[in-house]
């Protein structure tokens, strides 16, 4: 190596008493006394191949761990072949089944429009079954993700979801392939008769149970009537699914309204013993995003997510990305969203009409993509030209293709951080957070 660069992939932020070095291509951090920070950034400002002679340890410290990187490295083109390699992979394959439009609930916030007397009708129940054979038989595969989503999916569990569990698990004992099974739900109707059905059939599942911030608050939004909440019902049902050892993924959907209190879910799950949450239970905070403004609602956020990890429970904020190397299930080819009716999608986070399907599954079990749609979306990405000279490229990528796709439309730049710099670090942080929660 003769000359090196600066890596575009690097973050300098303030972390405690200290500043943190955080290179987003590596997800790897390294903590910086005040003054070699200020001899890093001269370099990075004036010539940074003399940090060589002024500093040699830090100067092969730094190359060494790739915060400094050889000047005919195109940092840019790493990514996309990344993004390229785990997007067209052929190995996985995620099938997400919306068995109805309905709901038990009806949040402010839902984007869905529910359908009262919508389910999954026999003929679409044989198409999709006959998409698993098929995808099952592919000798490339090798595990497949069956998912439920809606509406709420458990409305209609033993006539529309037991029905293609089923399928999938017997036509799995001609292939034999690795698979998974998740929810999407409220947690309302989880009850005895769900945990005996994986039970007796030996195989486990994922689940992600959402609430609305703590009891009163999403009691106000989640109700049975207008007397009857159902914040303790679905905490109950979370405990009965993770001491069956289910694993659970309970969202908070927080706003400024609802926020403050949210650290008290946990005393709710105290009596849960520490092997228990820690194997099977994460705390997911996301903010709803009609709700999305500037504002200092993350230090309240902070505060929350302490007081939950000082309490033995792990959390995630949201805020940290990694859109690269785990980017979002629409973003991969082998992946498909079919609706009661037949209709297909790539993204569960819009609504699912007609206006906005993909295309269809047809009588065969083929995907039917129409007007070029799917080739479309996976040529969608690295598109927008600042993202291409942004820090964060590496974990970030622009979000995900769904925003690339609306972006490119109104044919404008855009950053999802609202090209606030100020919003880039805070998503440093939780990386760097993430990192030494794992050391």
């Amino acid at each position: 190596m003769n000359t090196v660069k600066y890596s575009q992939f690097n973050s300098i932020i303030p972390y405690d008493d200290k500043y943190a070095l955080y290179n987003s291509f590596e997800n790897k951090a390294i903590f910086l006394e005040h003054d070699l920070k200020e001899l890093l950034l001269a370099g990075k400002n004036e010539n940074i191949n003399e940090l060589k002679t002024i500093h040699p340890s830090f100067f092969s410290y730094l190359v060494e761990n790739s915060f400094l990187i050889d000047t005919q490295v195109d940092e840019v083109e790493k990514v996309k072949k990344i993004s390229q390699k785990i997007d067209e992979g052929k190995a996985f394959f995620r099938l997400t089944i919306n068995p109805t439009m309905n709901c038990n609930f009806k949040c402010w916030y839902c984007y869905e429009t529910h359908i009262k007397n919508s389910r999954l009708e026999n003929d679409y129940i044989m198409r999709i079954n006959k998409l698993v054979a098929k995808k099952l038989s592919d000798k490339e595969l090798h595990h497949f993700t069956l998912s439920f989503f809606g509406g709420e999916p458990l409305l209609y569990f033993e006539k529309n979801v037991i029905p293609v569990m089923d399928h999938l698990l017997l036509a799995n004992k001609e292939y034999k392939k690795g698979f998974d099974i998740d929810f999407t739900t409220n947690g309302y109707l989880i009850n005895e008769a769900f945990i005996k059905y994986f039970q007796r059939n030996n195989i486990s599942c994922h689940l992600q149970i959402t609430l609305d911030g703590y009891r009163e608050e999403h009691d106000k939004v989640r109700y049975v009537n207008k007397t009857k909440g159902s914040y303790f019902e679905i905490i109950n049902n979370i405990k009965l699914l993770l001491n069956n050892h289910f694993q659970v993924r309970l969202r908070i959907n927080y706003t400024d309204q609802n926020l403050e209190k949210t650290h008290k879910i946990v005393d709710d799950l105290s009596d849960l013993t520490a092997d228990i949450r820690n194997k099977y239970l994460v705390i997911d905070y996301h903010r709803v995003w009609q709700n999305d403004k500037i504002d200092d609602l993350h230090i309240i956020l902070d505060k929350n997510i302490k007081h939950m990890r000082n309490k033995g429970f792990t959390v995630q904020n949201g805020v940290a990305p990694n859109n690269v190397i785990n980017s979002c299930y629409a973003d991969k080819r082998n992946s498909v969203v079919v609706n009661y009716n037949g209709d297909i999608y790539k993204c569960t986070a819009r609504d699912f009409t007609r206006k906005n399907r993909a295309g269809y599954i047809d009588e065969q079990g083929v995907l039917q993509w129409e007007d070029g749609y799917l080739e479309k979306r996976m040529n969608s990405k690295f598109k927008n030209k600042p993202c291409l000279s942004c820090r964060l490229l590496a974990i970030c990528n622009g979000g995900c293709s769904q925003h690339a796709l609306e972006f490119m439309e109104q044919e404008d730049d855009y950053c999802v951080y609202a090209f606030d710099e100020g919003k880039k670090d805070t998503a440093v942080k939780e990386k760097i957070d993430e990192i030494l929660q794992t050391v």
